[in-house]
């Protein structure tokens, strides 16, 4: 299974997961004629879109989709929020297919109507992929989990001395998504043994440090992990970490 990088920040999510059967989007926080030109792929070259909840960034061309004939999948929550009557609805902890990939979504923790993860498995290579983003936490540890894509949005150090930032958006961030230590602390906790790759999400550009993020988890999981911090846009200019 290949998970590949398109967009990954407050201004727009998207992701392609393939495993040289199955081919589909996690995330469409982008235009549809922007996905495509990333991508290199036309709508049918996909099989079908995830959607982790109805903010911007992560569903901006969710409804769009649909109408040209994708299957978006989603929660009943982030579907009432887009008001997306053509959306596939899904529900935490049920199992369904997609091509030769089952995919069983998750409870995340975000300020949005009912946001999902989701563990995605593959039929034709065995692989096995957890995805969340836009959680301040995670309750679930994925074990035999081969790659991991996951948020680490801040540094609560540095979001402490952003002294010009309004005190609401100060709460916000440090109440709805990952900072890098707890990412850590979380990342010590899992069974790695059969991870291969870590991918860093949702980076903020003011209150991260990629260099640093990357050190800090390759000091706290297995050696021999690939860990990559996913750009603004596209894989140009991607950081990765390999001990």
């Amino acid at each position: 299974m290949k998970f590949t990088s398109l967009a990954s920040s407050s201004v727009g999510n998207a992701y392609i997961v393939n495993d040289q059967k199955t081919r589909i989007l996690l995330e469409c926080g982008l235009s549809h004629k922007k996905l495509q030109k990333l991508s290199g792929f036309s709508l049918s070259d996909f099989h079908a879109c995830l959607v982790s909840h109805e903010h911007k960034d992560h569903a901006k061309s969710a409804v769009e989709l649909m109408s040209r004939g994708l299957e978006v999948f989603m929660s009943h929550g982030t579907a009432a929020a887009l008001d997306a009557l053509f959306a596939s609805e899904i529900e935490a902890k049920e199992q369904f297919r997609v091509g030769t990939l089952d995919i069983v979504p998750f409870t995340t923790f975000h300020d949005a109507a009912e946001p999902l993860g989701f563990l995605i498995r593959s039929r034709e290579d065995g692989d096995l992929l957890a995805f969340a983003t836009d959680t301040v936490n995670l309750r679930y540890r994925f074990p035999g989990v081969n790659i991991l894509a996951i948020e680490a949005n801040y540094d609560k150090d540095i979001l402490a001395k952003s002294e010009k930032l309004p005190e609401k958006t100060r709460y916000r961030i440090a109440n709805t998504h990952m900072e890098i230590d707890t990412l850590c602390d979380y990342l010590q906790g899992l069974d790695l043994s059969a991870c291969r790759e870590i991918y860093l999400l949702h980076l903020s550009d003011a209150m991260s440090r990629e260099h640093e993020f990357m050190e800090k988890v390759a000091r706290v999981v297995p050696n021999g992990i690939r860990i990559v911090v996913c750009p603004k846009e596209g894989n140009k200019g991607e950081e990765t970490f390999l001990l």
